[in-house]
């Protein structure tokens, strides 16, 4: 086995000594030996021989980042063989720039000992990619308009070049972010049967096709035949895990598809589409046509910093209180719960880290982070933080989605710094700054709304300070009797006011009051003793 670089137009390529696989638990600081091969024990209590059940077939995956932080990619590579039983069919490719491809392939070969790593670089196609994109600030974050997020859809482009592994005769390819843990094994997904489709994904109908898609926009086009079947109210599907058959995919020229949606979006007078970059193409491009992959292969949203009004109602169907999301340190604002409470964690077989708050990205001191149910392959293992709550005669364990993630990470610093005189070093630097401002978002948020409750608060202590006669700032009142001002009734007995304030020139003596209602129709207010009036019905008591 090797770790490979291939950069288009050139001949680069390190090779180091194949180690057997066992060899991972004695480098990787965090991987004991049973956490690395717990999947063997599955295996055979499944009934599994894992002698006697090799495929010779090599399982390609795929992964495709510009990010100068490689601690991601080798948490989700790690995962993955420790999660396999044949983890030698193996072959992990990781798509690049060209300058991190370098970078990469030496961090591989101190975190990735004995895994099969291929390498890949190819301008070329990535300033091809680059070229269809245009950003727009209703899709997110600037990351979000990288080559490399659409790359997934040109994969068998950068490996035709360069890769020893890959040929014509390849049939498929898995792609998945490198923003995930994986905790089942993948050959399971690449050797089902795909009947037929250019791809499996799984969907997720918790969000449903509107809420990326302008259908407005979409109908204000020109006539366009393959949108006539488009259903606002389908279900989405996230491609942070993607089973490719090349052959049918390539037949079905859905890339081509893609690239027609985005030329689409440029032309478009208004957004097409919102809250993404790549999946609402990707999404129109397929309408529908794929294979659904079970729902634990993508428990999702393990990065995201709030839960939406409808997402929290699932939760509270579910049987789940104020006090027990008090407990989790999550907080119920207008628009929803912050932080996520993701609950499929448990049985899940892949933990997608989608969202801005990434584990890698957050600063030490965020307490409200994603809270997860903690998974069951993972109950050996102790957690800083722990929290038990009890629904419905159920008992949940829960824990933050960011510690699960750290459990795949090496103690070595992962992270490859920019070079900062350079133009591609000054552009990391700004996409790191940009991915941080969104990961810490969620802290920002928090201190604006106690900046906004403690103004209120001070409002309505000022409201609450007592005035002649012991009434305040705010106060409904009614006129005691009738109310004379230079001997002529202004105000009836029993009209209702409201108290403004004390009187400027006897603060301490008299009342500002403004009446509802005034006999010389004058709006106002007047200056009363306290005896004047009465207390009314407050309504404002529950402020």
């Amino acid at each position: 086995m090797d770790v490979s670089v291939a950069a288009h137009g050139a001949s680069m390529r390190w090779r180091w000594p194949a180690l057997a696989l066992t060899s991972i638990t004695v480098i990787s600081l965090c991987l004991t030996a049973s956490q690395l091969h717990r999947s063997q024990l599955v295996g055979r209590e499944a009934g599994i021989d894992q002698d006697s059940s090799s495929v010779d077939e090599l399982i390609h995956l795929c992964i495709c980042s510009d990010d100068s932080d490689f601690r991601p990619a080798v948490v989700a590579i790690r995962s993955a063989v420790a999660s396999a039983r044949q983890p030698e069919r193996f072959v992990f490719h990781f798509i690049t720039t060209s300058d991190l491809s370098l970078r990469f392939a030496r961090a591989a070969r101190l975190q990735l000992p004995g895994i099969h790593v291929e390498v890949h670089a190819d301008e070329d196609v990535q300033n091809t990619i680059q070229s269809r994109i245009e950003f727009r600030s209703s899709a997110g974050r600037k990351g979000l308009a990288s080559a490399f997020n659409f790359a997934p859809f040109y994969l068998p482009l950068f490996l035709s070049q360069s890769s020893e592994t890959y040929s014509a005769q390849t049939r498929r390819l898995i792609y998945f972010d490198a923003d995930i843990v994986i905790l089942g094994d993948l050959a399971d997904i690449f050797d089902m049967d795909m009947e037929g489709k250019p791809c499996a994904a799984v969907p997720y109908c918790h969000q449903k096709m509107a809420k990326y898609i302008n259908f407005n926009v979409l109908k204000s086009l020109p006539y366009l035949g393959d949108t006539e079947e488009i259903d606002p109210g389908s279900c989405i599907a996230n491609r942070g895990l993607l089973l490719i058959d090349v052959k049918v995919w390539s037949s079905l020229k859905l890339t081509e598809s893609i690239e027609l949606w985005l030329e689409r979006y440029r032309a478009a007078d208004g957004e097409l589409w919102v809250n993404g970059m790549s999946q609402p193409p990707w999404l129109l491009a397929m309408n529908g046509n794929y294979m659904r992959l079970n729902a634990d292969w993508n428990c999702n949203s393990l990065g995201r910093h709030s839960m939406d009004p409808t997402e929290a109602a699932q939760l509270r169907k579910m049987g789940f209180e104020e006090e027990h999301l008090t407990s989790l340190r999550v907080e119920t604002t207008t628009w929803g719960l912050v932080p996520y409470v993701v609950t499929c964690s448990s049985t899940a077989k892949l933990l997608h880290y989608n969202g801005a708050m990434k584990p890698w990205l957050l600063d030490s001191d965020t307490v409200q982070v994603p809270v997860c149910t903690m998974p069951k392959s993972l109950l050996e293992y102790k957690f800083n933080w722990v929290q038990e709550v009890d629904i419905l005669g159920t008992t949940y364990t829960f824990v933050t989605c960011s510690e699960i993630w750290a459990l795949f990470l090496a103690d070595d610093l992962l992270y490859s710094e920019p070079v900062n005189n350079t133009a591609e070093g000054a552009e990391e630097l700004e996409k790191l700054a940009d991915a941080k401002t969104w990961a810490n978002k969620i802290n920002a948020d928090r201190e604006k709304r106690q900046k906004d409750r403690e103004w209120r608060e001070k409002q309505l202590a000022e409201r609450r300070k007592k005035l002649a006669g012991g009434y305040y700032i705010g106060q409904t009142i009614q006129a005691a009797h009738d109310i004379s001002v230079r001997g002529k009734v202004v105000v009836r007995k029993n009209c209702e006011g409201v108290v403004q304030g004390p009187s400027l020139n006897h603060p301490t003596e008299r009342l500002n009051v403004l009446f509802k209602e005034r006999r010389d129709k004058k709006t106002r207010s007047i200056n009363v003793l306290p005896f004047e009036v009465k207390p009314g019905e407050d309504k404002d008591k529950d402020d």
